[in-house]
């Protein structure tokens, strides 16, 4: 079951089955003002990026998203230490944890630079607050009370940063900017 919100939020395809480009996806979908609240890096990282993926589907796209709010937040390392992956990315998620070098990181010059620098990632993974949710489907892998959206690979990496940081090799940072996704209701 797919909420008409999330079809509402579907990239255009052409003729090929190649989605728009980010841009003009982007220029259409914020002049909808029932998705004004949602930010532009939710938006490239996870909803035209995965929109047609499975999990996305099955796991979040029975969501209205016009009731979904997605907030910057800070979250300390140990918040972050328990956050459930699903299933079908837990082996991805593990290999990126598992790192005791930067030389290890899979990621943009940019990215790498950030970890370096900063400790932390550049753009803010989301997670889902599950026990926000009113009601959820039976076909679903939702696991409360937190779970990872998207950011896999960089929710990995701050395992490694950990590790990283007590082997002297870089320093962790002691807060991350993440979007905590949940759902409110409107009255």
């Amino acid at each position: 079951m797919v909420s008409e919100s999330w079809e509402d939020l579907n990239p255009r395809k052409d003729q090929y089955g190649n989605i728009e480009i980010f841009d003009v996806y982007y220029k259409r979908i914020k002049l909808k003002r029932e998705f004004s609240h949602i930010p532009r890096e939710v938006f490239e990282q996870w909803i035209w990026a995965h929109h047609d993926k499975i999990e996305s589907i099955t796991n979040y796209g029975w969501l209205n998203y016009e009731n979904i709010e997605f907030k910057l937040c800070c979250w300390s390392n140990k918040q972050l230490e328990n956050i459930y992956v699903i299933k079908k990315f837990r082996d991805y998620y593990k290999n990126r944890a598992s790192y005791n070098d930067f030389n290890s990181f899979c990621c943009t010059p940019k990215d790498i630079e950030q970890w370096k620098d900063s400790g932390t990632w550049r753009i803010p993974p989301i997670i889902i607050d599950t026990d926000s949710l009113k009601k959820i489907p039976k076909k679903c892998e939702l696991v409360a009370p937190y779970q990872l959206v998207e950011g896999h690979s960089r929710l990995g990496y701050l395992q490694s940063m950990l590790t990283i940081d007590k082997l002297g090799k870089g320093k962790v940072a002691e807060t991350h900017k993440i979007y905590l996704m949940r759902e409110f209701t409107c009255t």
